[in-house]
């Protein structure tokens, strides 16, 4: 089914919200959440694949390192 919908992660602010998000982090990026806000205030389409690849780190996420980051990240816009 993902093959319809595209990877989230293909996006420029994707690839950064994967990045942020990353379980192996040790804390926040915080430059790499102010770029993600940039990201999604300069860009058209930012908000909305921002929006995508939150749900998809979130969806099922076990690893509670990545959804306190993703929640992080997100806290921060």
């Amino acid at each position: 089914m993902e093959f319809l919908l595209g990877n989230p992660y293909s996006t420029p602010v994707g690839q950064c919200i994967e990045r942020a998000t990353d379980g192996s982090l040790q804390s926040e990026d915080w430059a790499l959440n102010m770029e993600i806000c940039d990201i999604i205030n300069e860009t058209e389409d930012g908000p909305k694949d921002a929006i995508k690849a939150v749900k998809k780190r979130l969806n099922g996420n076990k690893n509670y390192r990545e959804v306190m980051l993703t929640l992080t990240s997100r806290r921060s816009r």
